[in-house]
């Protein structure tokens, strides 16, 4: 039986982030909390600030999930509440008996999500060039559902990137929505890693076959971070009968992980088949159009109503600054409002100038030298660095690298475009047009998007 002590509960979920979060980040956001109360199936955690609270739960939700999961408490709800300050109640999830429940059953999984998950919807994710067919087959998961079969099968949806680019948001997202058309749905929401320490207690217990059967009986099976199983030979037996029942009797799953599945290392050939049945859809870290807009709809949070104003400046350096995930840009942003209102300023380019410097330690304004850039472009182009600079030539070997070069002198370093064109002997005009044409083939073409994107972040 669970504890009903708010120092036992508390004391259980920070073990669990201990194990998660870097030192400095456990001291600095998770150790100056305290528990305040139990009630209905809650705890209530008090927090030193508003901007903690806001940094918690705009940041660390997938860890607090983690923790609550691997604590035993994964049906707990958590409030964070800032001392004087009276929190909203959480939304209760269904209970047994109630609309969207199943009592005839015994409890599979609880067909709700994380208190902490509830900005993970489609609605909130920001497509860019990199995420649209990961996107796109999310929304039609959710719009097909239940009816006839199409020629293009999505089940399962692998969805694949690297960490923090809203792999979790999009499965998620996928859940709610089919819970928004039909809450009598049982949708499941595990991670590899918290489903290998159930099976362990199964296996103890020498009874696993009801842990086998609780997942069989969802009707959507979200499995997040698929890319752990190589380490796991019991758990990947496992996994492969849910998944092999539930695709036989026609029910939705939906799998994500850093790899796509030929390159799952470890991973027994029969599940890797599974996970190619459907279709297979990447995430790439977003462009800087993508990574301004994320910005903008992530300051449309209610959390962030009482925030001021923040300048386009500030929002532009942040979106040079954080290009390696969405996680780390809206980190970025959630750090400027937090060190701005402790010294009770508005957010500006100063404060995220200090922001930046106190994060990474490298100075805010180092700028990247052009002559850096177009060198790593001709290396990656195999071409040789004179050629790419002065060789008049409108074969693709030289025209298009050179404007890529171009793309991200502007992009990284912000030249001016009289500089990019005194660099290669042009005119400014047709190194606006050169730009221009590489962000519209960029649109269109995602692997020629994924090229510049990893161009980009190897010489930030």
């Amino acid at each position: 039986m669970r504890s009903a002590d708010p120092t036992a509960l508390w004391d259980t979920i920070r073990l669990g982030l201990s194990k998660q979060l870097p030192e400095a980040s456990f001291k600095e956001w998770i150790a100056p909390c305290a528990p305040v109360k139990v009630e209905d199936g809650t705890l209530w955690i008090q927090v030193p600030s508003a901007a903690a609270k806001l940094w918690i739960e705009q940041q660390l939700p997938e860890e607090f999930n983690d923790a609550l999961a691997q604590g035993g408490l994964a049906d707990l709800q958590l409030v964070f509440q800032v001392s004087g300050v009276s929190p909203a109640e959480p939304k209760a999830a269904p209970r047994k008996g109630e609309s969207g429940s199943h009592p005839a059953l015994e409890a599979p999984t609880a067909s709700s999500f994380p208190y902490l998950f509830n900005r993970y919807t489609l609605d909130r994710f920001v497509v860019g060039p990199g995420s649209q067919l990961a996107f796109a087959a999310a929304k039609a998961v959710v719009d097909s559902y239940g009816k006839a079969a199409t020629p293009l099968s999505m089940n399962p949806l692998f969805i694949y990137g690297g960490a923090g680019l809203g792999k979790t948001h999009l499965m998620v997202g996928i859940g709610k929505g089919l819970l928004a058309r039909n809450p009598r749905l049982r949708v499941a929401y595990l991670k590899v890693d918290n489903f290998f320490n159930e099976l362990t207690v199964a296996i103890k217990a020498k009874n696993t076959e009801p842990m086998r059967k609780k997942y069989q009986q969802n009707d959507v099976l979200l499995l997040d971070d698929v890319q752990t199983l190589g380490k796991m030979e019991r758990t990947q037996e496992e996994i492969f009968y849910i998944l092999e029942y539930l695709l036989q009797h026609g029910k939705q799953i939906v799998l994500t992980s850093d790899k796509p599945p030929q390159r799952l290392e470890g991973c027994h050939e029969r599940l890797i088949t599974r996970f190619k049945w459907g279709l297979t859809a990447d995430i790439q870290p977003p462009d800087f159009e993508t990574r301004i807009a994320i910005l903008k709809k992530k300051l449309e949070d209610a959390d962030f109503k009482n925030v001021p104003p923040i300048p386009d400046d500030v929002l532009t350096f942040i979106a040079h600054k954080a290009k390696g995930s969405v996680r780390d840009l809206e980190g970025f942003l959630t750090r400027v409002i937090f060190q701005a209102s402790l010294i009770g300023i508005p957010p500006t380019l100063e404060v995220a100038h200090a922001a930046f410097q106190g994060q990474s330690g490298e100075e805010p304004t180092a700028a990247i030298p052009p002559e850096r850039i177009y060198r790593m472009t001709a290396e990656t182009f195999n071409l040789p660095f004179a050629d790419l600079m002065k060789k008049r030539s409108r074969q693709q070997a030289v025209l298009l690298p050179r404007q890529v070069a171009m793309y991200l002198a502007r992009e990284i370093a912000s030249a001016p475009f009289t500089d990019i064109g005194r660099s290669f002997s042009m005119h400014h005009s047709t190194v606006m047009n050169a730009i221009d044409s590489v962000r519209e083939r960029m649109k269109r073409d995602p692997e020629f998007h994924r090229m510049v994107q990893a161009l980009l972040n190897s010489i930030h």
